[in-house]
């Protein structure tokens, strides 16, 4: 199997079952995937995926579950007598606000698997925060060339995550550092630098509760982020060598802060993808109890000939069975009402990985 799907946060390697457990995940002779688990006590065990709960049976002292679900990766909870377990045999990822178990199946779709071909390097950077006053960490790609080219300049991307996850997804789930070496090596991307940050922004509330507050990110980006990135790499310090994307959450945030800071950036891209701020003030996604948000950063849409000598990649997508399809749906009218053009892009499937692996594809190779 492809060490594209079988490396995870915590082993790049296939993690080996202790003596007595069986393998996580299998596939039979007809090529059906099964997910297994050894628990001896249970009297219950089921697989919960967007919701639905899938029953295994116990086979011989194994609970055992043809898996459901198409090719692709798709976050899974296990349960267990009712109770959410992790288990350390099937892969580990960051989402839905905490580690979290995941299903990848190989697909007819190679452009993300490790190949070989020149890598790139993925750093950590570990920075002070004025804006949260907070220690923080971002991971940076840096092209394959650049440690050979200590010369060149290169462009960045500002690349977010969604609603509880954090700046590993783009690596670990999105697996861009494969997609970007492999369209280098192809030509069909330039080599650019991808900086990506955790967008559930930790703050304090009065009472000195943590708690996320993503409408920080903006301001923390700009004053943060970006002069820590530009002194310590060799990046084009312009409008022109910045380009800013995200998906779900992080495409709100990519919209207020593209349209609040035009200068910063000329290429913008909206991975199941929002123009509004539905966050700010909901029950379940806000931690913090407030307003619907205002939205003023759509301003910027009432002048199309603005829009367009700040911009000059607009790319929105979305995954056709996407639950949000409506909003986007929506925002295509607010656009058309606008008279804003965009580069839009429909892709199977929905609000998962598997859309927005094929949106950075798309995206890259439109930049700079």
């Amino acid at each position: 199997m492809n060490q594209a799907i079988t490396s995870q946060a915590l082993s790049f390697c296939p993690v080996i079952p202790a003596a007595g457990e069986p393998e996580g995940q299998i596939r039979d002779e007809e090529g059906n995937v099964w997910i297994q688990i050894k628990a001896d006590h249970a009297s219950d065990v089921s697989l919960i995926i967007y919701e639905q709960k899938f029953p295994f049976i116990k086979e011989e002292g194994i609970w055992k579950l043809k898996y459901p679900g198409k090719d692709g990766m798709t976050l899974v909870q296990l349960q267990i007598d009712g109770m959410d377990v992790l288990t350390p045999y099937l892969p580990i990822c960051y989402g839905y606000s905490r580690p979290y178990n995941y299903v990848s199946i190989e697909t007819e779709e190679e452009f993300y698997y490790l190949k070989n071909v020149p890598h790139g390097t993925v750093r950590q950077e570990y920075f002070y925060s004025d804006i949260t006053g907070e220690w923080e960490r971002c991971f940076v790609y840096t092209p394959a060339e650049y440690e050979e080219c200590p010369e060149k300049r290169y462009p960045v991307l500002y690349l977010q995550h969604g609603h509880g996850e954090n700046e590993t997804g783009w690596i670990e789930e999105g697996k861009v550092h494969f997609i970007m070496d492999n369209l280098v090596q192809a030509k069909e991307a330039r080599s650019f630098i991808i900086v990506m940050n955790n967008g559930m922004v930790q703050t304090k509330n009065a009472e000195g509760k943590r708690i996320v507050d993503h409408t920080i990110f903006p301001e923390y980006l700009i004053k943060d982020v970006i002069p820590y990135i530009e002194k310590k790499y060799r990046t084009i310090e312009n409008k022109d060598g910045r380009a800013m994307a995200g998906l779900s959450m992080g495409s709100i945030q990519t919209s207020i802060t593209a349209f609040e800071y035009p200068e910063y950036f000329s290429y913008i891209g909206l991975f199941s993808g929002f123009l509004r701020d539905f966050i700010q003030g909901d029950k379940i996604m806000d931690m913090i109890q407030r307003g619907k948000a205002s939205d003023k950063h759509l301003r910027i849409l009432d002048s199309k000939e603005t829009f367009k000598n700040n911009f000059k990649i607009f790319f929105r997508a979305m995954g056709e069975n996407d639950i949000f399809i409506q909003k986007f749906l929506e925002e295509d009218e607010l656009l058309s009402k606008k008279d804003i053009s965009c580069i839009r892009i429909i892709y199977e499937g929905g609000h998962d990985w598997n859309v927005w692996r094929r949106c950075i594809r798309d995206f890259a190779k439109l930049l700079f």
